[in-house]
């Protein structure tokens, strides 16, 4: 089944993942600094600010902003949520649900130590703030490669886990890896989700596969300003995103091994 954007353009959709000063070895981590900057370039944009479901839905697509979060990191909830909150932000964040209240232990680690996941608490407080709290699958795995049994699990269980915690329906999934097929689309619509995300941007005719800007500790103001397209150049942080996305295809296998590919 296939969900077309309401006017065929893609809205300008961010995606981080840790905010904070802990060391690793890794991109993922915007200091916060950093980040509060990035929020005051956003202001400034005339950008509509929306969650990442109302982004791809209505008559804001053309002009929506979306902030999203994946993994769902404590950081998102200490770092991110007041600088958003203090300039009237809205937020989208995609949790792995089977990691909530835990540690990170379902990524190829790059810090000298553990990073820890939100709580069930702060991802009630964090609705409450008024962010969207969508899907980011149970454990993280890539979806193409499973078979209908554990595509169905991790899809509908993890929807109705953070259901029945935040009394908010879920909506927006985001593919693990961006990774998807028209067989996991498929199957996310008739679990429920009306949009879904992928990690590389690109303009898509349906919202079962919106595209999403990646923002890296690398990625200063002319970076933002290239992916939200106020300054020339998005084709090259298009490559980058695409260079980065290909490199986490270790953490793709390592994370799938017994996993059924489609057939």
């Amino acid at each position: 089944m296939d969900i077309p954007v309401s006017d065929g353009r893609s809205p300008t959709i961010l995606t981080y993942h840790k905010i904070g000063s802990h060391l690793e070895l890794g991109i993922t981590t915007v200091r916060r600094r950093r980040f509060a900057g990035h929020m005051d370039l956003l202001l400034g944009s005339g950008m509509d600010f929306l969650r990442a479901s109302d982004a791809v839905s209505g008559t804001h697509v053309h002009s929506g902003l979306a902030v999203t979060f994946d993994d769902g990191y404590e950081s998102v909830y200490e770092e991110a949520l007041p600088e958003m909150l203090a300039r009237g932000i809205p937020g989208t964040v995609f949790p792995v649900v089977g990691s909530i209240g835990g540690w990170n232990e379902w990524d190829i680690n790059l810090a000298p130590r553990p990073v820890r996941h939100l709580s069930w608490a702060q991802i009630r407080d964090l609705t409450e703030a008024g962010f969207e709290i969508g899907s980011h699958t149970l454990s993280h795995r890539d979806l193409t490669r499973l078979g209908p049994e554990a595509l169905s699990h991790e899809l509908r269980d993890s929807k109705k886990m953070i259901e029945d915690v935040t009394g908010a329906e879920v909506t927006a999934i985001s593919y693990p890896f961006g990774r998807f097929s028209r067989r996991v689309m498929d199957e996310a619509v008739a679990a429920g989700y009306t949009c879904g995300f992928a990690s590389s941007p690109g303009t898509q005719d349906s919202r079962m596969a919106v595209g999403r800007w990646a923002v890296y500790s690398i990625d200063g103001a002319s970076s933002l300003e290239r992916k939200i397209g106020v300054r020339s150049g998005r084709r090259l942080e298009r490559l980058k995103n695409t260079v980065i996305a290909r490199l986490s295809l270790g953490t793709t296998l390592v994370k799938n091994r017994g996993g059924l590919r489609d057939g």
